[in-house]
């Protein structure tokens, strides 16, 4: 008996410890419900309209409009083959990079890793900063890109990278992949760092190679993390802006515009709130979609 009265008692002292949490979280909680959810909701009634801000006396109800005209956008299609080309390969070539630099820092003593902080300073860096920086060190007359694959013997003239239909994708690329590869290199330095060196030590006892090392017992155990990483810059790079849009604008003609800089346009610079709610509301169902999945894949490792 007495120890049902000590289990009901725990249960309702539990109760209250979650009660008053959750009375502490709610008003942060509603704010951001809010803040999220209004817009997206609002952005939702704009796309069963056809609303121009230069029409406002034009605008009226027709739901099956923006959905007709999103199927038949070419220059979206384009867009969203753009944002699939710029995130496969940033992603594909920062993991990579990324993993090469925690590679070589986890072998670093612990005197040299103020290096780790050296490195880390171009994901601190705003998008923007970034974004003119690397416009002027793409620039066909003054850039320092040109000038070290002139002495590189790489080229044999200046190129201009961000008016070349060809050349202003591998650019951004490029910059993006530079402001990515920190987070890559402090993620995977954190697998590194969890692997448990007994495991390594019995593969060198048995003869392995630190290539056979790194293939059998390295990789496999920093799977997870790689996954989560990269599904996590996919939906960044995914929604990516800043960069794009100060280097290119999405140009030359439609060469870098990718999907969030093509609502940007819609909205913004033609001013079709409309259509440009009813495009939204299509990339936030992908985006979700991308979610779930690095949700579940977040689950199931950890």
């Amino acid at each position: 008996m007495a120890k049902e009265v000590m289990t009901h008692s725990r249960r309702v002292r539990e109760r209250k410890r979650k009660a008053f949490i959750s009375g502490l979280l709610s008003p942060a909680l509603i704010c951001m419900g809010i803040i999220m959810l209004y817009p997206l909701l609002h952005a939702l009634y704009l796309s069963l309209f056809r609303y121009r801000l230069t029409r406002p006396n034009d605008t009226r109800f027709d739901p099956l409009y923006n959905i007709t005209k999103l199927l038949n956008d070419e220059i979206l299609w384009t867009s969203i083959l753009n944002t699939i080309v710029f995130t496969f390969f940033t992603v594909l070539i920062g993991l990579l990079i990324g993993m090469v630099f925690a590679l070589l820092i986890d072998q670093l003593p612990t005197k040299a890793s103020g290096v780790r902080g050296v490195i880390m300073m171009p994901w601190v860096i705003p998008g923007v900063v970034t974004g003119y920086l690397f416009m002027y060190m793409f620039d066909y007359d003054i850039g320092i890109i040109n000038r070290l694959l002139t002495l590189m013997g790489v080229i044999d003239s200046n190129k201009a990278w961000l008016v070349d239909v060809k050349l202003a994708m591998p650019a951004v690329i490029t910059a993006h992949v530079w402001t990515q590869v920190p987070f890559y290199m402090l993620m995977i330095t954190a697998g590194l760092k969890s692997i448990p060196q007994d495991m390594k030590e019995a593969a060198y006892a048995e003869g392995a190679s630190r290539r056979q090392e790194f293939w059998h017992i390295t990789l496999p155990q920093l799977n997870g993390i790689l996954v989560i990483t990269s599904l996590l810059q996919i939906i960044r790079n995914f929604n990516n802006f800043p960069i794009i849009y100060t280097m290119t604008n999405g140009g030359p003609v439609y060469a870098t515009l990718t999907s969030v800089l093509y609502i940007y346009r819609l909205a913004f610079e033609r001013f079709d709130m409309g259509y440009a709610s009813a495009v939204g509301i299509f990339w936030v169902l992908i985006l979700l979609l991308l979610s779930i999945v690095y949700v579940k894949k977040l689950k199931s490792d950890f």
